[in-house]
């Protein structure tokens, strides 16, 4: 690629993306959305970890005498682990609840404990989780995610509508900071309740729903398109394209896709616990351990070749990026190979990332890799991550090792051209 059609590139992603994604990242609406995830996330890994153990990688037709003793097990375990398990994971929504309302609290700095709880309040009204119904409990788990965020949102920004107004209770400043915005609180908190209330009743009298079911309705076939090739192959793209620009895209793409890859995953989970077929391949064990590894990029292979090489710069910074790669974490290499604003490298960071998610997503539809069942940190090593994210998988293991193999060939023509440079820059620099 010459400088020339670089220019163009870049002026087009400055031109078009970079507005859009900044605006994003200052977004007080997107920064609470992501930060609620962020928040529920040690609760969902600790619920995602408790899975092999609950429902092993086994056939029911399986009576090997270890296949039998894994279920044996497993039955042992489930009185005590099923517990956590439903109150971790099962419980995300109302967590992203208390989060989402929380931070965007924060940013407009109001209360954010007090509204955080309001959030809460504001979504358990919402599903009514007194009630028998089938499927409440969901609500509370992964279905209820969209339900969760509109609840967090409505709370607030109702909140900061009447303190703006002055429509609250005010005390004289000697009064205790906590029992004077406790107060402030109850006209807002007593509107919320009664309008969400008097929404759920309207709900269920006129239409015979309620507002998570609405809402899943609205929002399935967003979650059945974000779960598809072209989604999966333009998230790439964007979160690529930004970051070669230094603009943190992944950071972006993941706030965006978070509320589906969690509602995909609470279904994988639900059809795994009735041994039903996984629904979901698209979740965010996809993105991390088939697309990130040694980070953004897929650059891993680019850390064994320059560990390797003849230049003293990339030998050196092979070497410093070697360990953080392994767990995902490749700024050393974006920024000292550089790969950042680097033309040689613009294809591969791009392209390797959309080959091997072609592959991996092929691969996963026929039946030959396994689907995701669990969350995990994304700075996990690549193999152990899809193997145990996939409850325990041995063929995406192999698929993780294929990307790496696929990568290393793939970039091996750019690292090549760019090691001539530097190895060239080198020898000028030292014969002067």
């Amino acid at each position: 690629m010459n400088m020339q059609v670089m220019g163009m590139l870049a002026s087009i992603v400055e031109q078009r993306m970079i507005p859009v994604a900044s605006w994003l990242t200052r977004s007080r609406h997107v920064m609470a959305l992501r930060d609620g995830f962020q928040l529920a996330m040690p609760f969902i890994i600790v619920g995602s970890l408790l899975v092999p153990l609950l429902y092993p990688p086994l056939e029911a037709s399986n009576n090997h005498p270890l296949a039998i003793s894994m279920r044996e097990l497993s039955a042992q375990l489930m009185p005590w682990l099923y517990p956590v398990y439903i109150h971790t994971a099962g419980l995300v929504s109302l967590i992203i609840a208390f989060g989402a309302a929380a931070s965007l609290a924060r940013a407009y700095k109001m209360p954010e404990h007090l509204s955080g709880l309001s959030g809460c309040i504001a979504f358990l009204l919402l599903i009514d989780f007194r009630s028998v119904q089938g499927g409440v409990f969901g609500y509370l788990g992964g279905l209820g995610i969209f339900t969760a965020l509109l609840a967090a949102f409505y709370t607030v920004e109702l909140i900061r509508l009447f303190q703006r107004n002055g429509w609250t209770i005010k005390f004289p400043e000697e009064v205790p900071l906590m029992t004077s915005q406790g107060f402030q609180l109850i006209i807002p908190l007593l509107f919320v309740t009664i309008s969400l209330s008097l929404l759920r009743l309207w709900l269920q009298q006129y239409f015979g729903i309620s507002l998570p079911e609405l809402m899943s309705y609205l929002f399935k076939p967003l979650i059945t398109g974000a779960d598809t090739l072209p989604a999966l192959l333009i998230a790439i793209l964007v979160a690529h394209l930004l970051w070669f620009m230094g603009v943190h895209g992944a950071l972006i793409v993941n706030g965006l896709l978070s509320p589906f890859w969690m509602a995909g995953l609470s279904a994988n989970q639900a059809a795994l616990m009735v041994g039903e077929p996984l629904p979901h391949i698209f979740l965010q064990g996809f993105w991390d351990y088939y697309l990130l590894i040694g980070g953004i990029g897929t650059t891993l292979p680019l850390v064994f070749m320059a560990m390797r090489s003849r230049s003293q710069t990339l030998h050196s910074v092979g070497r410093l990026g070697f360990i953080p790669s392994l767990f995902n974490i490749n700024e050393p290499i974006l920024f000292g190979f550089p790969i950042i604003m680097n033309p040689i490298f613009f294809l591969p960071f791009i392209g390797v990332p959309m080959v091997n998610a072609t592959l991996a997503w092929l691969l996963t539809e026929w039946g030959y890799l396994d689907r995701f069942v669990a969350m995990l940190p994304w700075s996990m090593p690549s193999p152990l991550g899809a193997a145990w994210a996939a409850n325990g998988s041995l063929p995406n293991t192999i698929m993780v090792l294929i990307c790496i193999l696929n990568s290393y060939v793939l970039y091996r023509p750019f690292f090549i051209a760019h090691e001539r440079i530097q190895l060239s820059q080198e020898a000028k620099h030292q014969n002067r």
